[in-house]
C-alpha cells in the first residue's frame, strides 16, 4: 500500500495527477480540433464548388457583354428556344 502520510509519496501523488490531468486536458484539445478541421473541410469544399459555379457564370456574361448585338441576339433567341417571346 501507499504511505500517504509520506511527503516524498504525496508530491509524487501530485506531479501525477497534474501530469494525467494535462495530458487528457491535451487529448480532448486535439480531438476538438480534428472533429472542426472536418467540419472546415467540408465547408471549404462547397465553398469552392460555389466559386466554380460563380467562375463560370461571370465567363458566361463576359461572352455575352464583348460579343456584338448580333450575337447577343442569336443567343437570346437559342436559349429561349421553342418558347414564346414575353
Amino acid at each position: 500500500m501507499l504511505n500517504v502520510a509520506n511527503p516524498f509519496t504525496m508530491v509524487v501523488l501530485i506531479v501525477a495527477i497534474v501530469f494525467g490531468a494535462r495530458i487528457w486536458r491535451t487529448h480532448m484539445l486535439t480531438r476538438s480540433r480534428t472533429a472542426r478541421s472536418r467540419e472546415d473541410d467540408a465547408l471549404i469544399g462547397s465553398m469552392q464548388a460555389q466559386v466554380d459555379r460563380l467562375t463560370e457564370r461571370v465567363a458566361v456574361l463576359e461572352k455575352l457583354v464583348t460579343d456584338d448585338d448580333r450575337n447577343l441576339s442569336r443567343e437570346i433567341d437559342r436559349l429561349r428556344g421553342d418558347r414564346p417571346p414575353l
